[in-house]
């Protein structure tokens, strides 16, 4: 691991380049988010024998240390972090404020199962950031992204009310987050 942290692509100033930063970033929401889902895959598919009641907190505990994770991040990596982390604290904005809606929907209509929603709304998000990330410029890869996390959502859409659907949305945090994270933490991207 050190010996990948130390060939990590630098800027002139010595600090991580943007792409690495998001890279960073991604990683964090990737693993985070991606551990958050299993665990509500587990609870909900009977694998872990918990009380559902515990699902209520798996996302406030989940959102609480991405916030933690990105404000470190955004502290040791100079300029690049810092507008990496502005990207990573919108993104997680626009995410609260879909859950939010769907709970105003859900508390308007007595209709709680519109919140399962946010899985296929989630892996939308990423498909709008990548298709940015490409218009203002990005890499031409990251476009493939976001049409495969477009793809994903409507996947996983299929899945809404069951079990599965969480299972499916770590699964598309690990293809749509993670991997490509680590590919441009590590500077691999081109």
């Amino acid at each position: 691991m050190t010996a990948a942290t130390l060939d990590t692509p630098v800027a002139q100033s010595g600090q991580p380049t943007l792409a690495v930063a998001a890279g960073r970033n991604l990683i964090a929401a990737g693993s985070i988010f991606g551990a958050a889902n299993l665990f509500q895959w587990g609870v909900l598919s009977g694998a872990l024998h918990l009380h559902p009641a515990l699902l209520a907190l798996s996302w406030p505990v989940a959102v609480t240390v991405f916030i933690v994770t990105v404000r470190r991040l955004r502290s040791l990596g100079g300029q690049h972090a810092i507008r990496a982390a502005s990207w990573s604290r919108w993104s997680i904005a626009a995410q609260i404020a879909a859950a939010l809606s769907l709970a105003a929907a859900s508390g308007l209509t007595g209709n709680w199962e519109l919140m399962r929603w946010m899985s296929p709304i989630g892996l939308g998000f990423y498909g709008v950031a990548f298709a940015v990330a490409v218009a203002r410029g990005g890499p031409k890869w990251l476009g493939g992204l976001a049409l495969g996390s477009f793809i994903a959502a409507a996947g996983v859409a299929q899945l809404v009310g069951t079990p599965q659907q969480y299972l499916a949305y770590a699964g598309g945090l690990v293809a749509f987050a993670l991997i490509p994270g680590a590919i441009l933490a590590f500077g691999r991207a081109r």
